[in-house]
């Protein structure tokens, strides 16, 4: 009986948790599950934000590449600006499998690192790093295979001519970003957030120079426009990648992990068997942003710019959910890590309170100052008056948004990743595309169609989200369970 309670139909946080119960299948038997605690939410709230703190930060650096970007480029003109965010949108499907197809590493390490298992911490983190250079350099051929084709998608020849050669370099500066973003993962899962932070911001200010020189032909170098862009983040990112390399293996701290050092046999091909359900969700969600982006090619090159505007100035925002939802994942890891199921349930609900309200903040801000904050992205007067308008609409997103992704950490947490997956397919595919489709051309809405169709079924799935969360850690479900487990401690576990 105790090996069926642990067998493959559960899922691998609540098997975990069985096993601290009853014992593993070894014998061992591990520290009883704490279904009830007493900390009150400020003991949530202040942990919570100690580590969602210098993610934050480490995710405005990663905005700031962008931004970076898009000011200096959007001086150069629409079409420029345009051609940035028509590759813009397949970098960022890209991404999104990648950060998915990494993204069990987080939660694996906080696990591990909550039950005091060193040994898991460092294989763990091994496996992520070739992981991510295998996934980056497989995403970086499949751009390189984007690029002959770009005016062959509807968009305007001009913008496609532009963007083949940033479309390239990006391509190829993605091995270096999501190896970054990897062993940034490594050490926030092992509470050591800040040295990560500093070297972004490092970066950040690499980039900013690199551009402000490549762009325009500054300091004796050549002006490459768009290219020049390109040029920078590639350098950036991989230098980036390279710093913090050195550091995970020299700092004392982290030493006794032995991360970098040399075993026999890596977790790669595990974690990334974990992470395709989350690499393909995420591929789904990110995919049907970039279908509308592509919509948004259709409309016309102002369209697409004011887009651009509009992602940079909305991403603003959007990094305090992704930032938190980071954090609630590996809290919400590390109590189940722990066996305590009551301090994961209160840490997701206290994580979507916080987050929604925080949100509901900046929908304000984005609302009644959008219009004046596109002006200085674009000194082309109807670019910025389009992405003025898109900008309020991006601030009704924020609250939804906030639910959203912060429930959806609080699911990766428990590694429940392949019901929000099919949710994702559903709303996003079978409801969202149709309706931008629909209010964009049949309804004459143009770009405002694109941002408006999607907002309906982001709110259902963010509630989806948020309900399941609150199912999987229900008190009630969680003490049905204790009889069995009581007998099943009783049972020897059948050898297999």
């Amino acid at each position: 009986m105790g090996g069926s309670l642990r067998g493959k139909g559960s899922p691998p946080w609540r098997r975990a948790v069985m096993e601290r119960e009853i014992g593993s299948d070894d014998g061992s038997r591990g520290q009883p599950i704490v279904l009830h605690s007493a900390a009150k939410p400020v003991g949530v709230v202040l942990p919570l934000l100690g580590l969602a703190a210098p993610m934050l930060l480490g995710q405005a650096g990663q905005v700031l590449l962008q931004l970076t970007d898009t000011l200096l480029i959007g001086h150069l003109g629409a079409v420029p600006l345009a051609a940035a965010a028509m590759a813009g949108n397949f970098v960022m499907v890209a991404m999104y499998f990648a950060y998915g197809a990494v993204g069990a590493v987080s939660p694996r390490i906080a696990q591990a690192h909550g039950a005091g298992d060193r040994q898991m911490v460092a294989t763990t983190a091994r496996g992520g790093m070739v992981l991510a250079i295998c996934v980056g350099v497989g995403i970086s051929l499949a751009l390189s295979a984007v690029v002959p084709i770009l005016d062959r998608l509807g968009q305007p020849g001009d913008v496609a001519g532009a963007g083949r050669d940033y479309l390239l370099l990006i391509a190829w500066s993605l091995p270096g970003g999501i190896l970054a973003v990897v062993l940034g993962q490594i050490a926030e899962a092992v509470n050591r957030p800040w040295p990560v932070l500093g070297l972004m911001a490092v970066a950040v200010a690499i980039n900013a120079i690199l551009n402000w020189c490549l762009i325009f032909g500054n300091w004796g170098c050549p002006a490459l426009g768009l290219a020049g862009a390109g040029w920078a983040t590639l350098v950036a990112r991989w230098l980036h990648a390279a710093a913090l390399l050195c550091w995970l293996a020299w700092d004392r701290r982290l030493t006794p992990l032995r991360i970098c050092s040399r075993q026999p046999r890596g977790t790669a091909m595990e974690l990334f068997r974990l992470g395709l359900p989350v690499a393909a969700q995420d591929l789904l969600e990110g995919g049907a942003f970039a279908v509308g982006a592509v919509m948004l090619g259709w409309v016309g090159t102002n369209a697409l710019a004011a887009n651009q505007v509009t992602i940079s100035i909305a991403s603003l925002a959007w990094m305090v959910p992704v930032s938190l939802s980071m954090a609630t994942g590996v809290r919400v890891a590390h109590a189940v890590g722990a066996g305590d199921l009551a301090a994961a349930r209160r840490t997701g609900i206290v994580a979507v309170l916080l987050g929604a309200g925080i949100m509901a903040a900046c929908a304000a801000v984005y609302v009644s100052g959008g219009k004046a904050m596109a002006r200085v992205f674009t000194d082309d007067a109807e670019v910025a008056a389009l992405a003025g308008t898109l900008v309020c609409i991006a601030g009704v997103y924020q609250i939804s948004d906030a639910i959203q992704s912060v429930s959806l950490g609080a699911l990766r947490g428990l590694l429940d990743n392949r019901v929000p997956m099919i949710a994702n397919a559903i709303c996003y595919w079978g409801l969202s595309l149709p309706t931008v489709w629909l209010l964009t051309f049949r309804c004459g809405w143009g770009a405002t169609g694109v941002w408006m169709g999607y907002l309906p079924w982001m709110v259902a799935t963010g509630l989806f989200f948020l309900w399941r969360f609150l199912r999987l850690t229900d008190p009630a479900r969680q003490a049905g369970l204790r009889p069995a487990l009581r007998g099943a401690a009783t049972t020897p576990s059948p050898r297999t």
